[in-house]
């Protein structure tokens, strides 16, 4: 097994959302995976700012009716990193979870795939996606990287069920690759919840689809067991649990597997 299984679906179809067909992609050994080189740094503070325009202020208020609630908890989180855990139940929960926090510097890990997609794969990796590779060295690098990143104060958001499957009504099982980060840098994990509220008022007319929050919850610290095994296996269910305890109790929609 390749040290980055646990961190993507069985197979890049596993995807319920399907989008355009993305081209092959290999990256360089030397690929710049969290776009530190100064042109992509500026050029991604003035992208963020938009889509926080665009996705949040605008779509996101007006189309989804988006909150972001417990917000003060990010204040803990000015001066040091740390890991997001998110169900992923949105085509675009990653600019919304990403731009809600700007100035905060937020990275997303993403499939290497999506850099394939015409126009919006460069997109991703600009605004702060971070292509995970598939060869044991490129692994290791990667998570150097990242745990420069977190070390410098950056956050680092993983959805760890691995695919997107839009509006999905419950927590689907967790995969080990956020907490795996979170454990080799020493960080904490804040867990976050989107969760789907009946449309009130006006909008309940206009709207067919369920208004979208973004719940944080209160930080998260790894319990170390004997063997890293057990401790990653121990924690990934217990954050699984705390989350799906969360959504079901505060989501307007909650269904089964």
């Amino acid at each position: 097994m390749e040290p980055n299984d646990d961190l993507k679906p069985k197979t890049e179809n596993e995807h319920t959302f399907k989008t355009i067909e993305a081209k092959p992609v290999d990256l360089p050994p030397d690929f710049d995976y969290f776009g530190q080189k100064w042109h992509r740094r500026i050029l991604s503070k003035i992208l963020v700012f938009l889509i926080k325009v665009i996705f949040v202020y605008i779509y996101g208020y007006f189309f989804l009716r988006f909150r972001v609630r417990n917000k003060k908890i990010m204040k803990q989180y000015r001066k040091k990193g740390a890991v997001i855990v998110s169900n992923h139940v949105h085509q675009f929960d990653s600019f919304l979870l990403g731009a809600s926090f700007y100035p905060k510097r937020i990275y997303y890990t993403m499939l290497k795939s999506n850099l394939g997609l015409p126009i919006v794969g460069k997109l991703f990796h600009i605004i702060g996606g971070a292509p995970i590779p598939d060869t044991k060295e490129g692994i290791l690098r990667y998570q150097t990287l990242l745990n420069e990143r977190l070390h410098h104060s950056n956050i680092i958001a993983v959805f760890p069920e691995a695919s997107l499957r839009p509006y999905c009504d419950h927590i689907r099982p967790f995969k080990k690759g956020a907490f795996r980060f979170a454990f080799n840098a020493n960080v904490d994990i804040i867990p976050m919840v989107f969760i789907f509220k009946k449309p009130k008022g006006f909008y309940k007319y206009l709207k067919r689809k369920p208004c979208v929050e973004l719940h944080i919850l209160d930080p998260y610290q790894l319990k170390q067991l004997e063997t890293k095994y057990e401790t990653l296996s121990f924690n990934t269910e217990e954050l699984q649990k705390i989350i799906t305890a969360y959504y079901n109790t505060h989501s307007d929609y909650v269904g089964g597997n």
